[in-house]
């Protein structure tokens, strides 16, 4: 059972127990697929190293701009810190860093979902 979310001691959050951590190689896209039904949301909190460049994709998979370019990819976020998802929902992950990069994820059930 993931844990719900739940910000009733100062704005504290608990530990949770459906996490997901990647060590992401460059310009290779990595991807999960959140637990449960599409009628269950999930709070998601992302960490990342300060100097990462990550993207971010729901339901498609991530892609990294090309140097000089201006790309327009939906649902697709740099960094994204703190979004919500459903069971079932995917999320795609791709770095361009030559030295690749950490992405941690964790998710708190949304209450009455």
């Amino acid at each position: 059972m993931t844990t719900l979310y739940n910000s009733n001691y100062q704005e504290t959050m608990p530990f949770s127990d459906t996490c997901k951590q990647f060590n992401l190689a460059t310009n290779t896209a990595q991807s999960w697929t959140i637990p449960g039904t599409s009628e269950q949301y999930y709070q998601a909190l992302f960490g990342y190293a300060l100097n990462s460049n990550i993207f971010v994709c729901l339901n498609s998979a991530a892609t990294s701009p090309v140097s000089g370019a201006n790309t327009a990819q939906p649902y697709s976020e740099f960094k994204p810190e703190k979004r919500y998802v459903r069971g079932g929902d995917t999320l795609s992950f791709i770095t361009g860093d030559t030295a690749g990069a950490y992405v941690g994820v964790s998710l708190r059930q949304i209450q009455g979902s």
